[in-house]
């Protein structure tokens, strides 16, 4: 179902949002925050939606360091919440996270009890590249609805029959002419842009061959191996669980953490089977565009370009893409 809404009603809507939930809104070009009448719609931020899912810091139990007491587990009480302005790319991120933290008790929790809103690109970002790694915004996967852009409207898609709750009055359904053009606007993206094929072609080639090629050297050169791609990333999700403890009391937590970072494979050990950087950068596009690739059938990216424009040394995830497919 596609449905407008006036442009001067967007305001009065999230209002009505923020009274029956917990909004977030992108508040600036670094992140999202509580909805509060600022929004910033002038492209993707810098931190991503998965913060939502995944927290910086996720408090699992609590503990007496003391013989015999036990561990008490902390109940997420999350309320109801949506989110609004999620761009394309970054929902598609949750559903792969999704992939492997089904059953993943307060992923899942969080998961439903929060509404997601797209809002699409106006125009692909100067490093953004979702179709070549097959995301479609038009489809909105991951979101229960999508907010298009017009000049005199919003239309709003339907994704997610749920999503209609979080409707009022001031929506009406689009007309046929409004549902026409955005259909053909849908077919010249879509004949515009295209799945890169370098994706095909690692779908083909060996582990082995891609692990063993010579020029992971050369392109891990430049990485300083300070995990910047990997917490700016939509779909990076690795984590570390570490005890609290002050006095005798403490509390056990989930915290997330990098595999460009050498303590993440130490054994305890002290054995460290990627102990050098070029083994942990190897590791990283491996995971992203093989073992994720042949376990799930697509790649662990969503193109949304962030670990190219923040790269402090100017690695280029594309170098790295292009070398893998030509092995």
């Amino acid at each position: 179902m596609l449905y407008a809404l006036p442009r001067e009603r967007l305001d009065s809507w999230l209002k009505d949002l923020s009274r029956k939930f917990e909004l977030f809104v992108p508040v600036s070009e670094e992140g999202f925050g509580p909805y509060k009448g600022r929004l910033y719609l002038e492209g993707k931020t810098r931190l991503s939606t998965k913060e939502f899912f995944l927290p910086w810091r996720e408090p699992y139990l609590r503990f007496e360091a003391r013989p015999g007491a036990f561990p008490e587990p902390i109940e997420i009480q999350n309320k109801e919440r949506v989110i609004f302005g999620v761009r394309p790319c970054d929902a598609k991120g949750i559903t792969l996270i999704e992939k492997v933290f089904a059953e993943d008790g307060p992923f899942r929790k969080r998961r439903e009890k929060t509404f997601l809103i797209g809002l699409m690109c106006r125009e692909p970002g100067s490093q953004c590249f979702g179709w070549a790694m097959g995301l479609d915004p038009y489809a909105g996967e991951g979101l229960d609805l999508l907010v298009i852009e017009r000049s005199s409207s919003w239309l709003v898609q339907e994704i997610n029959p749920r999503g209609r709750i979080l409707l009022d009055d001031s929506f009406q359904e689009a007309s046929e002419e409004e549902a026409r053009a955005l259909e053909a606007e849908r077919e010249a993206f879509h004949h515009k842009y295209a799945v890169s094929p370098a994706l095909e072609k690692l779908k083909n080639v060996t582990l082995l061959k891609l692990y063993e090629a010579p020029f992971w050297e050369e392109l891990a050169l430049p990485c300083i191996n300070c995990g910047t791609c990997t917490f700016l990333c939509p779909t990076c999700y690795c984590f570390d669980v570490q005890d609290e403890v002050v006095g005798e009391k403490g509390v056990r937590l989930r915290l997330p953490d990098a595999c460009m970072f050498e303590l993440y494979s130490r054994h305890a050990s002290g054995h460290n089977p990627r102990r050098s950087p070029v083994a942990r950068f190897r590791n990283r596009f491996l995971h992203k565009f093989k073992y994720f690739l042949d376990s799930y059938g697509e790649p662990l990216c969503v193109g949304c370009g962030r670990c190219i424009e923040e790269c402090p040394a100017g690695v280029n995830l594309w170098d790295v893409i292009r070398a893998m497919s030509e092995v």
